[in-house]
């Protein structure tokens, strides 16, 4: 006779269909057949972490509700664009046409759209979204995090060469800057994170970084490592 009180036999976790439960359905349709768990995961983090940033509450709410479907349209399937008229906003969120038209004005005001093609006849308006600069601010951390993990030893021993070029003085001062950086930003660095950030500036300011750009082109080129 079969135990109800024993628990079922585990089954393979699916967490494709896990993820999907989280989105609304036509997101999860669009992305489930291109985009990976991890990254549907880092997306909705980032929205979270969106909708609890004091900057997004003080939004009007039809400011926030723009905004958060313009992020769905946009880094919700896998881009930073989209070609969208303000009837189809009105359309998407339910609201009337002058406050999308006002809303869209003062999400462009503060920096967090910005329109790179305008209107033309027949042609909807092209919109890049960004994320709250903190979360901006995030992503360009972890890249640099995940690149100074990727050292070899070459790189490290560089660094032990060129690490006693600094004055203690020099390197607190740059610690210093950087905490600064962090607290402007209303985040808390680890000393961890601190060290990798200094380690990974000393290694790509000297003439080191030419050798990192030998090995690592995919590096260099973008506004965060500037």
């Amino acid at each position: 006779m079969e135990n109800p009180i024993l628990p079922p036999l585990s089954q393979p976790v699916d967490e494709e269909a896990e993820v999907a439960d989280f989105l609304p359905p036509e997101f999860a349709l669009e992305g489930r057949a291109t985009l990976s768990v991890d990254w549907r995961l880092e997306y909705l983090e980032k929205v979270h972490l969106t909708m609890e940033d004091a900057r997004f509450l003080t939004m009007p709410p039809t400011a926030q509700l723009l905004y958060l479907h313009l992020l769905k349209k946009t880094y919700g399937v896998g881009g930073r664009e989209v070609a969208v008229s303000i009837d189809r906003l009105v359309k998407g969120t339910k609201l009337a046409w002058m406050t999308v038209q006002k809303q869209l004005k003062a999400l462009t005001a503060s920096g967090l759209v910005t329109t790179t093609q305008p209107a033309r006849q027949r042609i909807a308006p092209t919109y890049l979204v960004h994320w709250l600069p903190q979360l901006e601010k995030r992503d360009e951390l972890r890249d640099i995090v995940t690149r100074y993990d990727q050292f070899d030893q070459e790189d490290l021993a560089e660094l032990s060469r060129l690490t006693p070029l600094l004055s203690p003085g020099e390197r607190d001062e740059m610690a210093q800057d950087i905490l600064i950086n962090f607290r402007g930003d209303g985040m808390i660095p680890s000393p961890d994170l601190v060290r990798k950030i200094l380690n990974y500036r000393l290694l790509t300011t000297y003439p080191y970084r030419r050798r990192l750009l030998l090995k690592h082109p995919e590096w260099f080129g973008s506004p965060s490592d500037e």
